[in-house]
């Protein structure tokens, strides 16, 4: 409240000083609001006290702060999905339930299944009786009482149906049928879906009665320990961060709570927005948080050749940032600023023409009273 008194008593001071009855604005005192320029006549200039210094370019080490949401790498979500059509038969789960690795999450039916099981115990055992007939063969070549084209014919049927056997038991596994377990008494026409990973159930595409085919993805779950944060920076930073680096992330809907993270990668691929991500893990994962959730981050951060703005200069009004960077005598151009990191001392800045302001004098006292005479000239 001091503080816009303070830019209220300034902005009607430096508006009433070289005015006369007849004229309330002159050729000196001007504020083109559509430019953003505030110009001063020299008496206003030397009431309002103003500081300048220089715009640097260096190293910088402060806070940089960050967007991004909760992500989870390929590695901790799995699709689940079944590799012969079928008809779900019973399902008892939710999006959100919580389910082990191993655990059934569905039975399908089909005659199909049945059929499969069918073809392996048959070729189980003729395979047996071919085991058996080589051996007789075997025992016969050597008496000489068989030729040995006749040996070779039965070697070869019993390879054959070997390969047979081995493919039936593969397509068995598939199904979450054991083969070896697998008795004429224990054939069924119902195969489990079972959880491939532990984690909560995050979509469910299935109901009971509903035909699936191989390419149908039923159920979807998220491993909640592999969640992490996926943080936006841009092309020009990605230098500045290496593996290991600490920081801090707050989630948008519990912005009281700070959470430390640490990087665990650096993407270097970039996106059209001219961006990347930086994979941060989270010592502690915070509870009752999805994927897509959105978040900020605080990281320190040791900026090389980053344009080195006063953080006395920087004023704020209605949410926004701004500095007065001098155009000529007692004439000063406002800039909106998007902070993007800051110490003590400076602040760095996303602006595109950063660059261009390197060197340039810029107010770092009194400012306010610029900014409070743009704001009533505009109004």
């Amino acid at each position: 409240m001091k503080t816009m008194y303070t830019i209220l008593l300034t902005t009607i001071i430096l508006s009433s000083c070289g005015t006369n009855p007849k004229s309330t604005t002159t050729k000196e005192d001007s504020v083109d609001v559509a430019s953003n320029i505030v110009q001063l006549t020299k008496e206003q200039a030397s009431l309002a006290q103003l500081e300048l210094a220089s715009i640097e370019q260096g190293k910088m080490k402060g806070m940089t702060h960050l967007n991004g949401v909760i992500n989870v790498p390929p590695t901790g979500i799995a699709s689940v999905s079944i590799p012969m059509g079928g008809y779900i038969q019973d399902i008892n789960l939710i999006p959100g339930t919580f389910v082990k690795k191993g655990q059934v999450l569905a039975t399908v039916k089909d005659p199909a299944y049945v059929q499969l099981q069918e073809n392996y115990l048959a070729t189980k055992a003729k395979l047996s009786y071919l085991q058996q007939d080589l051996d007789r063969q075997k025992a016969l070549l050597t008496q000489e009482a068989v030729s040995k084209k006749s040996f070779q014919q039965i070697q070869a049927d019993y390879n054959t149906n070997a390969i047979q056997l081995k493919a039936l038991s593969e397509q068995l596994k598939l199904i979450n049928i054991q083969p070896e377990n697998l008795t004429t008494e224990k054939m069924s026409s119902l195969v489990q879906l079972v959880a491939p990973i532990a984690g909560y159930i995050s979509k469910v595409n299935i109901n009971r009665g509903k035909y699936v085919t191989p390419s149908d993805i039923l159920l979807e779950i998220i491993n909640p320990n592999d969640i992490h944060a996926a943080i936006t920076i841009y092309e020009k930073d990605i230098a500045n961060f290496n593996v290991g680096m600490k920081g801090t992330v707050t989630l948008t809907q519990d912005p009281a709570k700070k959470y430390p993270v640490s990087v665990l990668a650096v993407a270097h691929n970039i996106n059209e927005d001219k961006t990347a991500l930086l994979h941060c893990h989270f010592e502690k994962i915070p509870a009752n948080v999805l994927p897509g959730m959105f978040l900020t981050a605080d990281m320190v951060v040791e900026t090389k050749d980053a344009v080195l703005i006063p953080i006395v200069s920087v004023q704020r009004f209605q949410g926004k940032d701004y500095i007065f960077i001098q155009s000529a005598e007692n004439v000063f151009e406002v800039k909106e600023i998007q902070v993007i990191q800051s110490n003590a001392t400076f602040v760095t800045v996303s602006n595109t023409d950063a660059n261009t302001w390197i060197g340039k004098q810029i107010v770092v006292k009194n400012a306010f009273s610029l900014l409070g005479k743009l704001m009533n000239k505009s109004e």
